[in-house]
This record gives C-alpha cells, structure tokens and sequence, in this order.
C-alpha cells in the first residue's frame, strides 16, 4: 500500500476520534501501524483511543523508539508512570490501610527504633553527668520530632477538611416556580422555524441570572475549548475561569462553583475538575474516586442540594461501556476507602450519556444507547435509589436523542433530537418525563440545534446552533417566541452548559 493511501487511512481514523468513534478510530490506526511500523503519528494516535495504560505504554513507547525526540510522548510516558505509583501506593494491603500509610508508620517505627538504641548506647556507656545530660536531650528531640509527626498529621487532616468544606460550599434552597408545569403554548408556530442566515439577531434583554458555557477557538481540534460563564445581571461578556480547555460545565447550587470535563493531554484521556467561579479552590474530581478503577470521565452533574455529582465513565471491566456513576461530596466515614465514595447506577452493558439530576434529586435522566438490543438510542429516567429505569422515548433508533434535562417543575424533559437519516439535523423538543403524550417541537429549523437549557424560571431556552455557519449561543422567549443570538464570533464555538438564576 502506498504512503498517500496510509495517510488517508490515518486521517479518517483522526476524524472518527474526533467525533468520538473510538472503535472505528482504533481500528484504522491499528491498520496504520500495521501497514507501516515505524508511523510516529499512527502510534501516538493509537495511544489515545486504546482501553488500558498498559496499551498506551506499548504505543508510546513505540512513538520514543521511532523519535527519541518527540517530548510530548515522553511526557505522557512519565504521567503514566506516575499515576501507576499513585494506584499502588493508594491499594489497602490491609483493612483500612494503603500502601503508603503502611511506608509512613513503618518508617516512623524505624525512626522511633533507631532513637531507643542511641538512648540505650548513651546509658550504657557513660554513667556521668554528661551522658544523663544527652540521655534527656535525645529524649527531648523524640518528644519533640514525635510531636511534630502528629502535629503535622493533624495538621493535614484539618487542612483536607478545611479545602473539602471550602470547596463543597454549603448548599442553599433550590428555587421554586410559580409555573407548575410547561404550557401548551410552548408548541413552536411556523415563525419560530428559523432558516439559516447569515444576520446576525438582537442581543438578549431581561434575561438574568449565570449561564455557564465553554467558549473560544477550538485550537486543538478535540473539541474543549476555554470554560466559564455569562453573568445576565452584570454584562453580555464572557468570562474565562482559568487556563483550562473543558466542556459540559455545570454549576453548582449556588451558581458559584463549576465542575467540567477537562481533557487530560498527557493521559489521552478526559477527567473531573471544579473550581469557584474566580478561579480559586481548583479540585480535580477523579481524586475522591481513587481506586474505583473509573476510565474518562465527563459530563457531570450536581445534585440540587450540592452533596453529589453524577456522570459518565467508562469501569475497567468494561472498559468499551459508558456507565452512569454518582459520586458523594460529602466526607467518608473514617477507614473507608475512596472507591466507597462512587457508585454505578446504570450497572448494565449498555451505554449511557448526559446525566441530569431532577428538580428534587430522586431520579436522574440520561440518553440509553442500545445497539446491541437493537432498541436504539433513547432517553430514560432513572431513580437515584433503586437504578430502576423508566423509558422516556421509545422510537426504536428512528431518531437519534441527545442532551436531555428536566424542566424546572421536572415534569417534562426538553433534549436534542435528530433523524437517523439526518443526524446532523438536530431539533429542540420537549416532552413529559413519565414518558407518556407526544413530543413538541420547541425550536426547529434547518440549522443544528443543541444542548438545550432552559432557565430556572422557566420563560428562556437557551442552545447552540451553527446557523449562521459558526456556533453560536442562541436563547430563545418562549412565550413570545422572540429569537435572541448571545454569541457572534466567527472562526469560534460557543456552547451552554447550566443556568443559574435567584429564586
């Protein structure tokens, strides 16, 4: 096979990654490195859609082998290593205790050892005043060294807490709305049906509250981009929280806290994180979870109250399926292990995606995709106590669901749909969240239209669409059926994640 048909091979294997076809990219890369053994850029883009770290070793140690020079894989290499460490040095080799506080006690017994015999020399050798003297002295430095072992162990015990409560603020009361349900005037009129256009549309006015979104050129082409949020009370600007490229940012109860999926490029894999909205008490997530064996996590949630957050990830035993975990915020109890504080949902062969919690926090509803069983992809609802399911749409794979969450009252579910013969053609639809009536149609257009919020009190939707050939951030008056466009920035995405608004 000639170089130009293995690079053509190696770029649609580039886009299949991109659009997240993981098997199909890593069937094409497998064929590349086949083909041509000695394919720097085949090996490294294998290493980022292989299951397992041991597989991404192999494929980046062959990148090293080809290119001594290539510092980005000798970069991954060493994070790998790394992260290896922490998984042994976090394992319980007994009950209650990891690898490494088993190293600190012996090696604080070994301390303690070493300063009896040095008593017992000075005793034994010298029986005047100046050994006595040196006796008291030695004893006074055990005292002292061994003070400032437990000070400094409680020391960081109430530091752990300290950043814990900081960073999971205390949750305040979940608005309430006077709207008890969705209107049948919701039902979009011909004039909503928004052909595409290169004019641009008014800015939004009397809209309030935060609505958090990822934002900005897409530099990397994976598709993170610079996360933060637009403050309705104070500007139509956005603002960027840090330096780090994210997406699906969802805000705490509060409105001050957002967590996001973040891509972690030295591990070819994404990951949790949460910071304040200025920036500061940055938590990477995954590390509440150490030891669950959870694969690439992202989309995550919060739960109203704030003391959980559910998301998507991939179990090393399955590492192929994308299960629905739910994660505590709230601290262990003493002795558990970290891997208590994750537990799976869906715990099924069958992929999930988007989780939302409810209004009330009992049921969480997700997109189900079923190739296997052949029912397709369609949205469920799933109770937080007992993982039971409860069918939303059933359509048989006839359309493609996507990005579904509850309305305010949690009576109704509005999400992202497309035709499976048109799959990049998704319209805005809402429907009721016991699965019972038809689907209503809140915004249809030619364009694609996704990632659908809806404000707290109920009157806007807000959701990404490429209209006018970029993707821009559009919010929509529901009762006025009025279309407003937040976002015009050629060459750059700009997508919502969650809204805040004051009770």
């Amino acid at each position: 096979m000639s170089t130009n048909e293995i690079a053509e091979i190696l770029k649609q294997g580039i886009e299949d990654t991109r659009a997240g076809r993981r098997a199909d990219a890593r069937e094409k890369f497998e064929r590349v490195v086949e083909l041509d053994e000695n394919n720097e850029k085949g090996w490294f883009w294998l290493a980022s859609v292989v299951d397992t770290d041991e597989e991404r070793r192999i494929c980046l140690a062959n990148v090293i082998h080809i290119n001594p020079n290539n510092d980005r894989a000798r970069k991954a290499l060493d994070a790998l290593s790394t992260k290896q460490k922490e998984v042994i040095a976090q394992e319980e080799v007994m009950p209650g205790i990891t690898r490494r506080q088993l190293t600190l006690i012996a090696g604080g017994g070994a301390f303690i050892v070493v300063t009896l015999i040095i008593i017992l020399l000075i005793v034994t050798v010298g029986g005047n005043q100046r050994s006595a003297d040196a006796t008291a002295q030695v004893v006074a430095a055990v005292q002292t060294n061994t003070a400032e072992v437990i000070y400094s162990t409680g020391t960081a015990e109430a530091a752990t807490a300290t950043q814990l409560a900081i960073a999971t603020p205390t949750p305040e009361p979940t608005a309430t709305f006077d709207r008890p349900t969705l209107p049948p005037a919701w039902t979009a009129t011909p004039e909503a049906t928004v052909p595409p256009t290169a004019e641009s549309l008014p800015p939004p006015s009397g809209v309030t509250g935060i609505l958090s979104a990822w934002s900005g050129r897409d530099l990397r082409s994976n598709d993170y981009l610079p996360v933060g949020y637009f403050n309705f009370d104070s500007s139509l600007q956005f603002q960027q929280i840090g330096t780090e490229l994210g997406k699906d940012v969802n805000l705490f109860p509060t409105g001050q806290r957002i967590a996001y999926t973040r891509y972690d490029s030295l591990l070819f894999s994404s990951t949790l994180d949460a910071v304040n909205l200025n920036g500061t008490q940055a938590e990477s997530l995954a590390d509440r979870w150490t030891g669950a064996g959870i694969l690439s996590p992202e989309q995550p949630s919060f739960s109203p109250d704030g003391q959980s957050i559910v998301f998507v990830g991939n179990s090393q035993d399955a590492p192929q399926i994308s299960q629905v975990f739910l994660l505590t915020l709230l601290d262990l109890p003493p002795g558990a292990s970290r891997s208590a504080a994750v537990r799976n949902l869906s715990n099924d062969n069958i992929n999930y995606s988007y989780p939302r919690f409810s209004p009330e926090g009992n049921r969480i509803v997700a997109v189900r995709n079923d190739t296997l069983g052949g029912t397709g992809t369609d949205i469920v609802v799933i109770d937080v106590a007992t993982g039971g399911k409860i069918p939303v749409s059933s359509d048989q794979g006839s359309f493609i669901e996507t990005m579904p969450r509850f309305s305010p009252d949690g009576t109704q579910i509005v999400y992202a749909v497309a035709p499976r013969t048109e799959p990049d053609n998704n319209d805005i639809f809402i429907t009721r969240a016991d699965g019972g009536g038809s689907p209503t149609p809140l915004m249809r257009s030619p364009a694609n239209d996704l990632y659908p919020v809806i404000s707290r009190d109920g009157r806007y939707l807000a959701f990404s669409s490429d209209r006018n050939g970029n993707w821009d951030i559009y919010i929509l008056d529901i009762n006025t059926q009025e279309l407003f466009q937040l976002t015009n920035s050629p060459d750059e995405e700009d997508y919502p994640g969650d809204w805040w608004q004051l009770s």
